[in-house]
Protein backbone atom coordinates (compact mmCIF):
# COMPACT_ATOMS: atom_id res chain seq x y z
CA UNK A 1 0.00 0.00 0.00
CA UNK A 2 1.49 3.62 -0.80
CA UNK A 3 0.62 5.43 2.27
CA UNK A 4 2.32 8.98 0.72
CA UNK A 5 0.10 9.03 -2.42
CA UNK A 6 -0.85 12.37 -3.59
CA UNK A 7 -3.94 11.13 -5.54
CA UNK A 8 -7.11 11.99 -4.49
CA UNK A 9 -10.41 10.57 -4.47
CA UNK A 10 -12.48 12.05 -7.50
CA UNK A 11 -15.61 14.60 -5.62
CA UNK A 12 -18.59 12.40 -4.70
CA UNK A 13 -21.65 14.63 -5.92
CA UNK A 14 -24.58 14.57 -4.24
CA UNK A 15 -27.69 12.89 -5.97
CA UNK A 16 -30.89 12.56 -5.97
CA UNK A 17 -30.45 8.76 -6.47
CA UNK A 18 -28.06 6.73 -4.47
CA UNK A 19 -25.15 5.31 -6.12
CA UNK A 20 -23.69 2.48 -5.11
CA UNK A 21 -20.13 2.95 -7.20
CA UNK A 22 -20.21 6.13 -5.25
CA UNK A 23 -19.85 4.38 -1.57
CA UNK A 24 -16.95 2.46 -2.63
CA UNK A 25 -15.44 5.30 -4.25
CA UNK A 26 -15.27 6.72 -0.41
CA UNK A 27 -13.37 4.35 1.17
CA UNK A 28 -10.92 3.34 -1.61
CA UNK A 29 -8.88 5.08 0.19
CA UNK A 30 -9.36 5.67 3.27
CA UNK A 31 -8.47 9.18 4.57
CA UNK A 32 -9.46 13.34 4.99
CA UNK A 33 -11.14 13.29 1.81
CA UNK A 34 -13.45 10.87 3.19
CA UNK A 35 -14.33 12.57 6.34
CA UNK A 36 -15.23 15.61 3.88
CA UNK A 37 -17.71 13.42 1.46
CA UNK A 38 -19.62 11.69 4.13
CA UNK A 39 -22.39 14.28 4.08
CA UNK A 40 -22.73 13.33 0.75
CA UNK A 41 -23.72 9.70 1.06
CA UNK A 42 -24.37 9.31 4.61
CA UNK A 43 -27.86 10.73 6.04
CA UNK A 44 -27.82 13.26 9.43
CA UNK A 45 -29.04 10.43 11.14
CA UNK A 46 -27.23 7.25 10.29
CA UNK A 47 -27.03 5.02 12.42
CA UNK A 48 -23.58 2.93 12.17
CA UNK A 49 -22.51 0.01 13.69
CA UNK A 50 -19.02 -2.29 14.23
CA UNK A 51 -18.18 -5.13 16.18
CA UNK A 52 -17.08 -2.16 18.61
CA UNK A 53 -19.61 0.67 18.43
CA UNK A 54 -23.04 1.58 17.65
CA UNK A 55 -23.16 5.37 16.72
CA UNK A 56 -26.16 7.78 15.85
CA UNK A 57 -25.90 10.67 13.48
CA UNK A 58 -23.14 12.01 11.15
CA UNK A 59 -21.17 14.08 13.87
CA UNK A 60 -20.75 10.95 15.57
CA UNK A 61 -19.47 8.70 12.49
CA UNK A 62 -17.49 11.21 11.47
CA UNK A 63 -15.18 11.88 14.64
CA UNK A 64 -15.55 8.11 15.14
CA UNK A 65 -13.53 7.61 11.65
CA UNK A 66 -11.33 11.00 12.08
CA UNK A 67 -9.94 8.75 15.20
CA UNK A 68 -8.65 6.05 12.87
CA UNK A 69 -7.03 9.19 10.74
CA UNK A 70 -3.72 9.75 12.23
CA UNK A 71 0.06 9.51 10.93
CA UNK A 72 0.64 5.95 12.75
CA UNK A 73 -2.61 4.19 11.02
CA UNK A 74 -3.00 3.95 7.02
CA UNK A 75 -6.25 2.15 5.32
CA UNK A 76 -7.36 1.31 2.10
CA UNK A 77 -10.41 -1.12 1.37
CA UNK A 78 -10.67 -3.52 -1.77
CA UNK A 79 -14.62 -4.54 -2.40
CA UNK A 80 -14.42 -8.22 -3.59
CA UNK A 81 -17.84 -8.97 -3.98
CA UNK A 82 -21.36 -7.11 -3.74
CA UNK A 83 -24.90 -8.46 -3.51
CA UNK A 84 -28.00 -5.49 -4.75
CA UNK A 85 -31.53 -5.08 -3.83
CA UNK A 86 -33.29 -2.36 -4.72
CA UNK A 87 -32.81 -0.34 -1.33
CA UNK A 88 -30.28 -2.06 0.17
CA UNK A 89 -26.54 -4.00 -0.62
CA UNK A 90 -24.32 -5.91 1.25
CA UNK A 91 -20.34 -6.00 0.15
CA UNK A 92 -17.56 -8.37 0.93
CA UNK A 93 -13.79 -6.73 1.24
CA UNK A 94 -10.25 -6.77 2.21
CA UNK A 95 -9.14 -4.10 4.25
CA UNK A 96 -5.50 -3.75 3.93
CA UNK A 97 -3.98 -1.90 7.17
CA UNK A 98 -0.98 -0.48 9.05
CA UNK A 99 -0.37 0.72 12.28
CA UNK A 100 3.05 1.30 13.67
CA UNK A 101 2.08 -0.61 17.11
CA UNK A 102 0.73 -3.76 15.22
CA UNK A 103 2.85 -6.24 13.78
CA UNK A 104 6.38 -3.97 13.80
CA UNK A 105 3.73 -1.83 11.45
CA UNK A 106 3.85 -4.23 8.74
CA UNK A 107 0.50 -4.15 6.01
CA UNK A 108 -1.93 -6.58 7.32
CA UNK A 109 -5.64 -7.17 5.70
CA UNK A 110 -8.89 -8.21 7.27
CA UNK A 111 -11.33 -9.36 5.37
CA UNK A 112 -15.05 -8.30 6.59
CA UNK A 113 -18.20 -7.51 5.38
CA UNK A 114 -20.69 -4.33 5.36
CA UNK A 115 -24.38 -4.07 5.31
CA UNK A 116 -25.63 -0.44 3.77
CA UNK A 117 -29.36 0.53 3.87
CA UNK A 118 -30.34 3.84 1.73
CA UNK A 119 -33.14 5.93 -0.03
CA UNK A 120 -31.08 9.18 -1.14
CA UNK A 121 -29.02 8.41 0.93
CA UNK A 122 -27.31 5.70 3.58
CA UNK A 123 -29.16 5.28 6.64
CA UNK A 124 -27.80 2.02 8.35
CA UNK A 125 -24.10 1.28 7.69
CA UNK A 126 -23.29 -2.06 9.82
CA UNK A 127 -19.53 -3.62 9.46
CA UNK A 128 -18.97 -7.84 10.47
CA UNK A 129 -15.17 -8.03 10.83
CA UNK A 130 -12.98 -10.27 13.70
CA UNK A 131 -12.06 -7.98 16.07
CA UNK A 132 -9.18 -10.54 17.43
CA UNK A 133 -7.73 -11.03 13.56
CA UNK A 134 -7.89 -7.25 13.22
CA UNK A 135 -6.40 -6.06 16.24
CA UNK A 136 -5.71 -8.48 19.08
CA UNK A 137 -3.69 -11.17 17.20
CA UNK A 138 -1.00 -8.58 16.43
CA UNK A 139 -0.56 -7.58 20.12
CA UNK A 140 2.52 -9.41 21.43
CA UNK A 141 1.47 -10.95 24.70
CA UNK A 142 -2.67 -11.03 24.05
CA UNK A 143 -1.51 -12.07 20.22
CA UNK A 144 0.02 -15.31 21.63
CA UNK A 145 -2.82 -16.04 23.68
CA UNK A 146 -5.81 -15.46 21.37
CA UNK A 147 -3.71 -17.42 19.02
CA UNK A 148 -3.38 -20.36 21.34
CA UNK A 149 -7.02 -20.19 22.14
CA UNK A 150 -7.86 -20.17 18.67
CA UNK A 151 -5.50 -23.50 18.03
CA UNK A 152 -7.24 -25.06 20.98
CA UNK A 153 -10.73 -24.56 19.72
CA UNK A 154 -9.64 -26.13 16.14
CA UNK A 155 -8.44 -29.05 17.48
CA UNK A 156 -10.88 -29.76 19.55
CA UNK A 157 -13.66 -29.47 17.08
CA UNK A 158 -11.42 -31.70 14.21
CA UNK A 159 -12.04 -34.41 17.42
CA UNK A 160 -14.49 -37.27 17.14
CA UNK A 161 -17.68 -36.70 19.06
CA UNK A 162 -19.52 -39.47 21.20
Amino acid sequence: MNTHSTDTQPAIEACTEFNVEHFKVLYQPFDQTTLSELPKLYAPDIIFKDPIHQLQGIAELRDYFAGFLNPAMQCQFEFTHQLLSQDQAFFQWKMYYQHTQLAGGKLLQLNGGTLIRFNKQIFYHEDYYDMGAMIYQHIPLLGWAVKKINARLTANTSEPTS
